[in-house]
């Protein structure tokens, strides 16, 4: 089985199965070796030395907000209806910010309000945030702070972090999740929050996130073997043996909260998780262990550990 045929699993789950499966990595050996030794990995495949906090998503601190990642339009309807209740209501306030955005932030900001103001909410604005100068000033991040949920949208990773890496708004969006309040990021709005991403989409290279969800790569309009590829590769690297690769497809969502994640809409969401990959050997191929999620199933981000529906929710559908 080869990757190309790895990566087409996504589309072809039914909406309510989850399998976690290990991905032969066959072609990648010769990678591996080029990239472990065997003073790094003890015989279990882990590193001899934990890695830092921020990059172990079993002892990562989360945020005490939810988060909630939208990886394209047409967002789910359910990601919207869970960001209605988690902010308060339709008469919470609500910041539409296109930090992301590479072409009009006005345009940008009007598409994602759309999403929310179709749903009865009364109170969404956009919040023009789209320099490194606004997001530096301590009076827009003083904005930032007047809103019961953010969200952040736009559709180039590397101008989102251009605007906000190391300013006073970054700050305040932690702030932000710190007081209990909803974050959403839409497309490249959800892949900054992480640890690290992707800012190119032909490009294997990945760069440091805003970390507001630490220890994980996330990655946005994620579908097709080639994206699949790219996420397999990043979290084969050494540096990433304690990280989780997260891939969002278009029409689907992860809701984040207290170190557990649960999947929102209708197509699947990809984790992959590295920490029990081993040393590849001729009776075990080096592998990653890969979570496909559907609606409503939830993975345990401490404990690495994947669960169905809760009951009451089952039977509601």
């Amino acid at each position: 089985m080869n990757l190309e045929r790895l990566g087409s699993i996504t589309s072809e789950l039914s909406s309510n199965l989850l399998k976690a499966i290990v991905v032969p990595q066959g072609g990648l050996r010769a990678w591996f070796a080029r990239h472990r030794s065997s003073a790094q990995r003890n015989k279990n495949g882990r590193p001899e030395a934990r890695p830092e906090r921020e990059l172990d998503v079993s002892t990562a601190e989360f945020p005490a907000g939810p988060v909630i990642l939208m990886g394209g339009t047409p967002v789910p309807d359910e990601a919207v209806v869970a960001a209605v209740h988690l902010s308060g209501g339709r008469s919470s306030r609500v910041a539409i910010v296109p930090a992301a955005a590479s072409g009009d932030p006005e345009v940008a900001a009007a598409a994602a309000a759309r999403a929310f103001t179709r749903f009865g909410m009364k109170q969404v604005e956009p919040l023009l945030l789209d320099s490194r100068e606004k997001a530096a000033d301590p009076q827009w991040a003083a904005r930032l702070r007047e809103f019961d949920a953010i969200v952040l949208c736009g559709d180039s990773p590397s101008q989102g972090l251009h605007v906000l890496q190391s300013t006073a708004a970054a700050a305040a969006l932690r702030e932000h999740l710190q007081a209990g309040r909803l974050l959403v990021g839409i497309d490249a709005g959800a892949a900054i929050l992480g640890s690290r991403l992707f800012l190119h989409a032909a490009d294997d290279a990945s760069t440091v996130g805003l970390g507001i969800l630490p220890a994980l790569l996330i990655d946005w309009g994620f579908s097709g073997a080639q994206r699949f590829s790219r996420l397999v590769r990043a979290m084969s690297a050494p540096e990433a043996c304690a990280m989780m690769g997260v891939g969002l497809d278009t029409c689907t969502g992860l809701l984040v909260s207290d170190g557990e994640a649960k999947a929102l809409g209708e197509a699947t969401v990809t984790v992959l998780d590295p920490w029990e990959r081993g040393t590849p050997s001729e009776d075990r191929p080096g592998g990653l262990k890969v979570h496909l999620l559907t609606d409503g199933y939830r993975l345990n981000f401490r404990t690495r550990r994947a669960f169905p529906p809760e009951r009451q929710e089952a039977e509601v559908r």
